[in-house]
């Protein structure tokens, strides 16, 4: 029986690259790049067949994926897709992982253009030759989908994420965990439109196809009610966290028992719902209940351990009780400095300041620099905007002196920028164990604003001043969220 196409896939097929039009009309359309010398495929030899060659290439590239380094990944990329060209000719099978792989590369450097027409590409042979609900579609429908989410063509993303869906179900059942992830990229979708109860449906349909994919697999379970509970979390719904965890660690105790320390990333997820609530002696609370459980240990996980106590420490600071951080995050010096496979971790907590509570800026704003909603962004019309100030973070986890260095355009979001470092609370930097002063940080904030109309100035200027505070937003307590971070 032949299977007709879904309107679903529409978004694939299209001759039109809609990505070119959006971005075309921002003027966001990027030129070309040469690709660098710092990274080239093996040299060819005369003992070196082509399928080695590429194999080499294929191995740069993902060492250069893992190592972030996406512009130099590109060019690889191209090499293998160049090479796969030469061996299977333009329209096989093997061209498939190499366009995909170079569209992700595309994707993650910003080249939106490019990857979606790399994407396409594999797209088009897939259907061409495996037809219209192939599982080798998902790969590239899924990059796809997270290029036009990037793009704020959220309606696009969302119609080829559950293309990709439709792919994954036809081959694997309705029950595989391999969804899983597309099913992420449709809870970022629909929260980049301000669908909060779709996005939460994908999240929960989550739990319900580990249950019946493995229904006694309670520790699989309950990994899934941790990360429900990040999502909750992440998205300010506290009360729907709080229980996500408690019932996460209702299934890790009643399998592993009252000292099972898997518990302990429950107790961290619940304290920062209770913190970001308000509900500081609550939070502090939790998170000692779960240091108690580590010290009840046979052989103390001294990194898990530090990870707990520079969350009570960042809970303190937030609460504007810099004595009670102070002694939490020495403790947890203390901790990190005894192996030196933990020094790292030292370095990553203390070395420098970091942002750990206030408001938040926004991503996208109008002329006034206020905040968009959802249902009003997109990148037509849009420009690129930034605002970096300089301060010195105190030992005592506050901004002092922060002044404006760059502003683009000038004033915009300079007393917002202000404003919000009044009050936020910074983890301070420690040295030889103690919080320290750290003068001359730059706090880089980048948005989306309106571009002025042809022969209009830029958005009047602002008078900056020092602020008088503003609403707090969400905690970030270390590791208690790594579902997302945030570059603010």
């Amino acid at each position: 029986m032949t299977r007709k196409p879904s309107a679903g896939r529409a978004p694939a097929r299209s001759a039109t690259c809609l990505l070119a039009v959006v971005l075309s009309a921002s003027g966001q359309v990027p030129e070309a790049s040469p690709p660098p010398a710092a990274a080239t495929a093996p040299a060819p030899a005369a003992a070196v067949d082509a399928a080695a060659l590429r194999d080499a290439a294929q191995q740069t590239f993902l060492r250069l994926i893992d190592e972030k380094r996406y512009e130099e990944a590109i060019a690889i990329a191209a090499q293998v897709v160049d090479l796969t060209t030469r061996m299977h000719g333009q329209d096989s099978m093997e061209m498939v992982t190499p366009l995909t792989n170079l569209g992700t590369a595309q994707m993650q450097h910003g080249d939106l253009l490019a990857a979606e027409s790399s994407y396409r590409q594999a797209i088009a042979i897939v259907e061409r030759r495996d037809g219209l609900v192939s599982p080798r579609l998902v790969n590239p429908l899924v990059g796809l989908a997270a290029t036009y989410a990037r793009g704020g063509l959220y309606q696009q993303a969302a119609e080829t994420y559950h293309q990709a869906l439709h792919a994954n179900h036809t081959s694997a059942g309705f029950y595989n965990l391999e969804q899983l992830r597309i099913r992420d990229g449709l809870s970022e979708t629909f929260l980049g439109i301000g669908e909060l109860a779709k996005a939460n449906s994908q999240q929960r349909i989550q739990l319900t196809i580990h249950k019946r994919h493995a229904p006694e697999d309670s520790a699989a379970l309950a990994e899934a009610l941790q990360k429900l509970g990040r999502w909750y979390n992440r998205t300010g719904q506290y009360p729907e966290a709080q229980s996500a965890f408690q019932e996460a660690r209702r299934i890790i105790r009643a399998s592993g028992g009252d000292k099972d320390p898997a518990m302990v990333d429950s107790y961290l997820g619940e304290a920062l719902a209770y913190g970001n609530e308000g509900a500081i002696p609550a939070s502090a609370a939790v998170l000692k209940r779960g240091l108690d459980l580590i010290d009840s240990q046979e052989v103390v996980d001294h990194r898990k351990r530090a990870q707990l106590l520079v969350a009570l420490g960042d809970l303190y600071i937030v609460a504007r009780q810099p004595r009670a951080a102070r002694q939490r995050y020495a403790e947890a010096w203390r901790d990190l400095s005894g192996d030196d496979a933990l020094l790292a971790d030292r370095d990553r907590y203390f070395a420098q300041p970091s942002r750990i509570g206030g408001p938040q800026l926004p991503d996208v704003v109008d002329v006034e620099g206020k905040e968009l909603k959802a249902s009003a962004r997109g990148t037509a019309g849009q420009d690129e905007g930034v605002v970096v100030a300089m301060l010195t973070v105190t030992a005592d986890g506050r901004a002092d002196g922060a002044r404006i260095i760059e502003s683009t355009p000038p004033g915009l979001m300079d007393r917002q920028m202000l404003r919000m470092l009044d009050a936020a609370a910074f983890r301070p930097a420690m040295a030889e164990g103690e919080p320290v002063d750290r003068p001359d940080v730059q706090l880089r904030h980048a948005f989306r604003y309106p571009r002025p109309a042809p022969g209009h100035p830029d958005v009047p200027l602002q008078s900056p001043g020092p602020g008088s505070g503003a609403p707090g937003g969400p905690l970030a307590y270390p590791g208690s969220d790594g579902d997302r971070h945030d570059g603010t």
